[in-house]
């Protein structure tokens, strides 16, 4: 991230995939920030091959210099943050959760020595009411869109998605969210109790698949449903003999 002064900062697990591009097979990473890109690149040959944005953008360029302020998109709590991407190789696409939130970065007048960190300015998040968030769908040989999915909160949880079509995620409202990979239908809705900001998990124990989920514990930076911290398991019913 050259010349980041925004604190877009690239923490994300990067997943690697392979597919097929013009007729060859490629060996190719994924990656997303905070400065909420989404770029894929050959992990062979390391060529750039596409940058998808997956949330709002704005004087992402303009440099932070004046004790005014500049407003940019993504904001300090915008873009990526822990979650990463993932790939469904049965439909070749990646699936990504994102933050749309601005900020007003102001330089400071002056330098004032003391103990901590020193930030050199301020930065003035736009009201958390403000704040949403995106599920993007993206092709992974083109970087073309399929779809978006908009949560009127901003988008922290994992993506998991399966061989059967279906992606599994959850909102700051305290949905945990079903949805069709093909298309970003919603299929299933149920409220968690808390915020959905970790990580979701795929097993299966004796041929039935389970789904668990986390809930709970949101900072204070995020306009988030309460809730005790809980780990909350799905499965299909079974059909009894």
């Amino acid at each position: 991230m050259p010349a980041d002064f925004h604190d877009w900062d690239v923490t994300q697990v990067s997943p690697l995939f392979e597919t097929r591009i013009n007729g060859k097979m490629r060996k190719l990473i994924t990656t997303t920030g905070k400065d909420g890109l989404l770029h894929v690149l050959d992990r062979e040959t390391h060529e750039h091959l596409y940058v998808v944005p997956v949330t709002t953008r704005k004087n992402p360029d303009v440099p932070l210099n004046t004790t005014e302020g500049v407003y940019a998109c993504p904001g300090v709590l915008g873009g990526v943050q822990w979650n990463g991407p993932a790939y469904n190789p049965g439909l070749n696409m990646l699936f990504v959760n994102a933050v749309d939130w601005c900020s007003t970065f102001k330089k400071a007048k002056e330098f004032r020595a003391g103990v901590g960190g020193y930030m050199g300015g301020t930065s003035v998040r736009d009201p958390v009411e403000q704040s949403r968030g995106w599920l993007t769908a993206i092709d992974a040989a083109t970087g073309q869109v399929r779809w978006k999915y908009e949560s009127q909160r901003p988008m922290l949880a994992a993506v998991t998605t399966t061989s059967a079509e279906l992606i599994f995620t959850g909102e700051l409202t305290g949905d945990f969210l079903v949805l069709d990979a093909r298309d970003g239908k919603v299929l299933y809705r149920f409220n968690a109790g808390g915020p959905l900001n970790g990580g979701i998990i795929s097993y299966a124990i004796n041929g039935r698949q389970y789904i668990a989920v986390n809930s709970g514990n949101a900072t204070g930076f995020w306009l988030a449903a309460k809730g005790s911290a809980t780990v909350l398991l799905f499965a299909l019913p079974q059909n009894k003999p």
